[in-house]
């Protein structure tokens, strides 16, 4: 909580120091320590990945960094028990696509020459067909017409007459179905031969669903190895391997290289706070005092967080969250959110 300066100015003390009497009207507030830019607590995918409905709850298969650790934005931090499913499943995403391309190639490329060359041996054969059908019928009427007129002359039976007709009639259809096999053959080898645009489109869609795959695949690959969000130091892990990652996520992150004050100051005092003022921090975990310069001055009034250890002091006060920039960092680098007292130095 923040202290009024009614409660400091009123508290007995001793004589006071050269330093005291230079701050009596410094602002004064108690508040915390923690690294540049928050603590960030790095957790696994959310339930919007396709892989944690599949695959459930995940746990840490490795933990790749321990605490106090140095890590990197983008570096690997830990890798979920998913991961090798997922890995499985890449790979055969990765098969289709290539089986997908081979299909869309031979389709570009048309038929083989072998299915060609086949065909075309049918067309042959059918037109050689239906040339000795059409020879065939050709004899068969002139027959016909021969016995025609032998049977008007008296010279054949009705009968004989007949038969000839009936071979011709017979001849004449054998013909025509000949010529409609041939057609049918020649149709053939066309379509065979003949790279259809529909037929490209179709493999080439398939190609593009496959890559599609491909790269959700990927992105789920990715998303079991958690990788750290920025440049900074593992402050605390919360999962261990074979654990399951909780609301608390796997590891708190920080860049403690630079520390912060945040002092809860009262919020009456905030008129009198601007970015630049200098200040002191003191606390129990480190000797002396450390300078700092106010770098941001918070635009929303709540309650206190930091709790004030004199049994007489207002715990509900209404404060804003003043942070501090401190000159040197390196006594406080593992003290986050060790409660110190701030002394702002007014204008």
């Amino acid at each position: 909580m923040a202290l009024r300066p009614s409660q400091t100015s009123q508290t007995p003390t001793a004589s006071p120091s050269p330093t005291e009497a230079v701050n009596e009207n410094a602002i004064t507030a108690l508040g915390r320590l923690e690294p540049e830019g928050e603590v960030i607590k790095v957790a696994a995918p959310s339930s919007g990945g396709s892989a944690t409905p599949i695959f459930g709850t995940p746990r840490i298969a490795r933990l790749l960094v321990k605490e106090r650790a140095e890590v990197k934005a983008g570096q690997p931090i830990a890798v979920l028990d998913t991961y090798d499913r997922l890995m499985a499943a890449g790979l055969t995403a990765q098969a289709e696509v290539q089986e997908a391309q081979t299909r869309l190639a031979q389709v570009q490329a048309g038929a083989k020459i072998g299915d060609i060359e086949a065909q075309r041996a049918i067309v042959n054969a059918r037109l050689a067909n239906v040339e000795r059908l059409e020879s065939e019928m050709q004899t068969a009427r002139w027959e016909a017409e021969r016995y025609k007129n032998l049977f008007q002359s008296g010279a054949v039976s009705e009968q004989e007459a007949r038969n000839r007709q009936l071979k011709y009639t017979t001849a004449a259809r054998q013909f025509e179905q000949a010529k409609r096999e041939l057609e049918e053959a020649k149709n053939t080898l066309n379509s065979v031969a003949e790279v259809r645009p529909t037929d490209v489109q179709q493999a080439q869609a398939a190609v593009n669903v496959a890559v599609a795959n491909l790269q959700r695949a990927k992105a789920d690959l990715d998303a079991s190895v958690v990788r750290s969000p920025i440049n900074g130091q593992v402050i605390k892990v919360h999962t261990r391997e074979g654990e399951q990652v909780g609301s608390n996520g796997i590891v708190e992150i920080g860049n403690i290289g630079q520390m912060m004050a945040v002092a809860e100051v009262y919020e009456t005092d905030i008129p009198k706070v601007r970015k630049g003022q200098r200040a002191t921090i003191t606390g129990s975990a480190f000797p002396g005092e450390i300078s700092g310069t106010v770098d941001q001055v918070g635009l929303l009034i709540q309650k206190n967080d930091v709790l004030n250890t004199d049994p007489a002091a207002d715990t509900d006060v209404r404060v804003v969250e003043v942070r501090i920039r401190l000159d040197d960092s390196r006594l406080v680098s593992g003290l986050t959110n060790l409660q110190v007292k701030v002394k702002i130095q007014p204008d």
